[in-house]
């Protein structure tokens, strides 16, 4: 029999007395050996008094409340949701209303080894949340045939975290005909067992363990503030891969002790693939549990030949029963294509937008994917000078390469002199550094320009003029020692599912990785922090074995596979620059799907949600609700991507207001305010969970960022 952690298929967790929560297991003062690591359990216990507020996310303004007895269930603890093999759904999340609902839904961990043939196989339970849509009753048949289920990216982005948040955004958006699931992944977020490397394996899965294995990952966090960048001095790099390598041993250490129930073992996106299949069937048996019947109609999928408006093309009556239909955002159009390639029979609908070309993202590093950052980021001097005072970092006379000049200005000062600041939630003491600086422009200002490009003008002025510690915030923090319970405890689920899914491993000495560095700084300034993330250099020393291979999206070109013939044409959305998910590669991974559109936004900033486009918005409801393709991209020959394909204009620019794009206009494309302002929505949430995941933990400017980059509207 497979074992597994305490808690992770039981219906309910008991909080722990107050008494409880602190008592350690004999012999742990024992094993204390030396003065480094009595000063890293120091932390730990000054820790201890603080619970970080998860800025961003969707509870963070009830977190003291929990201790009230008198306060009303505000959220549903996920292990209190009994996991089944068939779809549950409950109310959940009362802060929001009544409106959602929740499941946890069982499927194999590893599909060669199927629950139907016995009960010891290992599990995964799935974390799912629901939008109805309207006029529905208790009678399943009343949903739609296949819901929209939903992926922020990443990888280890939570799908619940994004629809919970923004659920009335996705029906503004879509149409409320539309049920909207949002699922994490497995490891991820809600979704047990987690993939947490911290979590020591001798521990529960209850709010004792999961306070621990937090508290242990926040220390490691804090540990390596200093080491910066790749190239921030002469020893960061090996310190890097040293940290990197130590964490491959943490996790292969809690690989081992899980054996055959190791999550990290089955991390695979082909088995999140097979996951999102398990979705929709049960969903179907789901539906058919009234024993009710829905007619079904077939046609082909509409497809014009030519380019023409939206109103004059046919609509198709497909039907969608048994099929996925899904918007997967970066990592999430892997995930879409990779669901593609191994069910074309089973698409739907899949909007891929803001594309991670499949035969780089199995390589050890993705120099190419930041190809277009330097591009976008050079738009910011641009823009500040053409809007002068609008722009903060502007000084009278100004060009772009004034502009230019001040920004390098700003950051040598930086590079010389941290700032010191005294965090005024906590009365810390602070340093905010150059690379905390750069981490902020390149995930703050490039991936969001319209709403980030401002909020970069402001910080650099207050660097330049040394008033940082106006700006600079703690983590707002409260109690942790006690029995809190959070929705969702941090994981590594990146680090698993991006390195679990590299067909080619990385095992480099230092040397190796400067040269990798070297090549991948040919590509962009922003380098050091893409080859410094997770998927890269935070893979170096992986050891974990999958049991499932990656997908060999790579293949030679003398072996090129035919294009995959999928139930209905994929719909691809890129911008004209996007600083991680260049044009190329969506447009390449066009290429690899027959009869597949794409629709090119004239903007700038990672997926299309980052800039707002009436046209765009125009083209994602008549494909999703009507079945209206737009033409497939004419190349002008097999090795070039050169070729025609629909564009749509942004009209929303940096230091703008949000009335960018007439009525009229819209009204021509069946396109209103309320749409554009869901977009709006979306975006906000998608810059914020952004900020969340990626600036690090301690970052005095991550506060900031997530609040002003994660506003609603455009500037002013």
């Amino acid at each position: 029999m497979v074992s597994h952690r305490k808690g992770e298929g039981d219906s309910a967790v008991s909080p722990l007395k107050s008494s409880d929560a602190w008592s350690w297991r004999p012999g742990t003062w024992g094993r204390i050996r030396n003065w480094r690591y009595v000063y890293v359990l120091s932390v730990v216990f000054a820790l201890c008094i603080f619970q970080v507020r998860f800025r961003g996310g969707p509870h963070d303004r009830v977190l003291n409340d929990v201790h009230n007895p008198e306060s009303p269930e505000l959220w549903t603890e996920w292990l209190n949701i009994t996991p089944s093999e068939k779809l549950h759904w409950q109310p959940c999340f009362g802060i929001y209303g009544p409106h959602l609902q929740c499941a946890r839904l069982t499927v194999p961990m590893d599909y060669s080894r199927p629950l139907n043939e016995s009960a010891d196989h290992p599990k995964v339970h799935l974390a799912l949340i629901m939008v109805p849509g309207t006029g529905r009753t208790r009678d399943p048949s009343t949903y739609a045939e296949a819901p929209l289920l939903i992926n922020p990216g990443g990888p280890g982005g939570s799908g619940v975290s994004f629809v919970q948040s923004r659920a009335g955004s996705f029906q503004l958006l879509v149409g409320n005909q539309h049920d909207v699931i949002g699922f994490d992944p497995r490891g991820v977020g809600a979704s047990t067992p987690k993939a947490d490397c911290f979590a020591s394996p001798n521990s529960s899965n209850g709010v004792l363990g999961r306070n621990v294995a937090y508290m242990n990952r926040l220390t490691w966090l804090i540990s390596g503030q200093e080491v910066g960048l790749i190239n921030s001095s002469d020893v960061a790099l090996n310190k890097l891969n040293a940290r990197a390598r130590t964490i491959a041993q943490l996790c292969r250490r809690v690989d081992e002790s899980e054996g055959d129930g190791s999550i990290f073992r089955h991390m695979t996106t082909p088995n999140s693939a097979r996951d999102m299949l398990s979705i929709i069937q049960a969903w179907d048996e789901w539906r058919s549990s009234s024993q009710a019947t829905q007619p079904i109609q077939s046609s082909a999928a509409a497809h014009p030949h030519e380019q023409r408006t939206l109103n004059d093309s046919e609509k198709s009556k497909a039907s969608l029963k048994g099929k996925l239909v899904y918007w997967g955002f970066s990592y999430g159009t892997l995930l879409g294509a990779t669901f593609a390639s191994m069910f074309p029979n089973k698409v739907g609908r899949i909007v891929l937008d803001g594309v991670v070309h499949a035969d780089h993202y199995v390589n050890p590093t993705w120099d190419s994917s930041v190809g277009d950052a330097d591009a976008v980021w050079d738009k910011f001097f641009v823009y500040c000078a053409e809007q002068g005072t609008l722009c903060k970092f502007y000084r009278t006379g100004d060009d772009p390469e004034d502009v230019r000049k001040r920004f390098s200005e700003t950051l040598s000062l930086l590079e010389e002199q941290p700032a010191s600041v005294i965090l005024p939630d906590t009365n810390l003491p602070a340093l905010v550094t150059a690379s905390d600086v750069k981490k902020s422009i390149f995930f703050a200002g490039l991936y969001a320009p319209i709403v980030g490009f401002p909020v970069i003008a402001e910080l650099l002025d207050h660097a330049l003029h040394n008033r940082l510690g106006h700006i600079a915030k703690g983590a707002g923090m409260v109690s942790l020692c006690s029995n809190v319970t959070l929705p969702v405890w941090p994981d590594d689920a990146m680090k698993g599912i991006a390195c679990s899914d590299k067909r080619y491993k990385l095992n480099d000495d230092v040397a190796g990785l400067q040269a990798r560095f070297e090549k991948a700084a040919s590509h962009s300034w922003f380098a050091d922090i893409w080859f410094g993330g997770e998927p890269a250099l935070g893979c170096n020393g992986w050891e974990i074995e999958s049991k499932d291979p990656p997908m060999r999206w790579d293949d030679h070109p003398a072996h090129k596979p035919a294009l995959i013939e999928t139930n209905f044409p994929i719909l691809i959305l890129s911008n004209t620059l996007d600083p991680v998910t260049p044009l190329s590669h969506a447009l390449e991974m066009t290429r690899k799907f027959a009869n597949a559109s794409i629709v090119e936004q004239d903007g700038i900033g990672h997926c299309s949600i980052s800039c707002i486009s009436g046209c765009t918005i125009a083209h994602l409801r008549a494909y999703l609700n009507e079945g209206v393709v737009p033409p497939p991209p004419k190349f002008k020959s097999d090795s070039s991507n050169d070729g025609q394909w629909p564009t749509c204009q942004c009209f929303d620019k940096p230091w703008t207001a949000s009335g960018y794009e007439a009525e009229e206009s819209l009204s021509r494309l069946s396109v209103n305010r309320s749409h554009t302002r869901a977009y709006e929505e979306l975006r906000a949430q998608f810059s914020a969970s952004i900020l969340s995941q990626q600036l690090d933990y301690n970052n005095p400017l991550k506060e900031y960022l997530v609040e002003r980059s994660g506003l609603a509207t455009s500037y002013p």
